[in-house]
């Protein structure tokens, strides 16, 4: 009976792939926090990991840990580096201090969509703004989401000051920045816990994609959705350092024949693709109300906000780091893209 409950939870939280791996084949644990059906962990991860998979004729065998079974949300760095797991999606922002440079896309209405933001952070990589702080891992790929929008249980937040008071979900350091210039009260809730939170009153609303609405299935506990592009997050695909250097020059090929644009472009599209398709799903549920901030309100945020760009500068200063020339070149990508 033992053994049979243990296999049980083992294949909750973890992927099957129907593959040509063989016995000998060299097995890769990657790690997410996301629930095994989220978007990100089935969508990107479980589909990139079979895509390896294949191209390796069966002699990688990555397997996705979903649910944080491995480690929760702020552990996927130290797990990876430890060696717990050999791969990981975390999201940098929640690993305190060690991404300052790579945090510029959580800057306030940087960015709206998630191709936009993923290739900025992905050209800033190839062209060496964020060696520093990658030392000591190899680093996979990067994306962001789509732009932030606020999702409220009870209470329509439009108005800069329909915030105050409000106790919203803090997934970063800048977005208690944020909430703070605000006037509303911050609260850490790592993003899995996010549902029960709003349903037991710990939070009001929380800033997230449309995404996030069917992997956290926020539905259920929100009906107000604002949009704003108040903020973002950097996703990192992280991979331990010396199980990297450890495989053949072949399998090192396949890795990085999936890695940086190729890894960050086609993520991005397939999250912006469902990105749209939740905002469809939510228009059309009864009771919900989604309101897009006019021009005029968005100059109001914009003015209470501006602080945040100008501290983050300090700060990377501070750090030795030159914020504005990574701010500058994440402009023009994304106003590439973004327009």
């Amino acid at each position: 009976m033992k053994k049979t409950l243990i296999a049980f939870l083992f294949g909750v939280f973890t992927f099957g792939f129907i593959s040509s791996a063989s016995a000998d084949s060299i097995e890769l644990k990657l790690a997410t926090f996301e629930p095994p059906k989220a978007f990100i962990a089935d969508k990107i991860l479980a589909a990139w990991a079979e895509k390896v998979n294949m191209e390796s004729g069966g002699e990688l065998d990555v397997k996705v840990f979903a649910g944080g079974v491995l480690g929760g949300p702020p552990k996927q760095y130290d797990i990876v580096k430890g060696g717990v797991a050999d791969i990981s999606w975390t999201v940098l922002g929640y690993i305190g201090g060690q991404f300052p440079l790579s945090s510029v896309i959580e800057l306030p209405f940087l960015t709206k969509t998630s191709a936009a933001g993923s290739k900025a952070l992905n050209i800033l990589y190839d062209e060496g703004y964020l060696d520093k702080e990658m030392e000591g891992i190899k680093l996979i790929g990067l994306h962001s989401n789509p732009g932030y929008h606020i999702h409220m249980k009870e209470d329509n937040v439009v108005n800069p000051s329909d915030f105050a008071g409000k106790k919203i979900r803090v997934p970063s350091k800048m977005v208690a920045d944020i909430l703070a210039k605000l006037g509303a009260t911050g609260v850490k809730v790592p993003a899995p816990g996010t549902q029960e939170a709003l349903q037991k009153g710990v939070l009001d609303g929380t800033p997230f994609p449309y995404t996030a609405i069917g992997s956290f299935r926020l539905q259920d506990v929100t009906k107000y959705h604002t949009e704003l592009n108040i903020s973002n997050a950097t996703f990192g695909l992280i991979m331990n350092e010396d199980k990297y250097n450890s495989l053949p020059d072949n399998l090192k090929k396949v890795i990085d024949n999936n890695s940086g644009h190729a890894f960050g472009d086609w993520a991005a599209s397939l999250i912006d693709a469902q990105n749209a398709k939740m905002k469809d799903e939510v228009m059309g549920l009864d009771g919900h109300v989604i309101t897009i901030a006019s021009d005029d309100v968005l100059a109001e945020y914009k003015s209470i906000l501006a602080p945040v760009e100008s501290e983050w500068l300090d700060e990377m200063q501070g750090k030795g780091l030159d914020g504005q020339a990574v701010l500058n070149r994440a402009r023009e990508v994304i106003a590439d893209i973004d327009g």
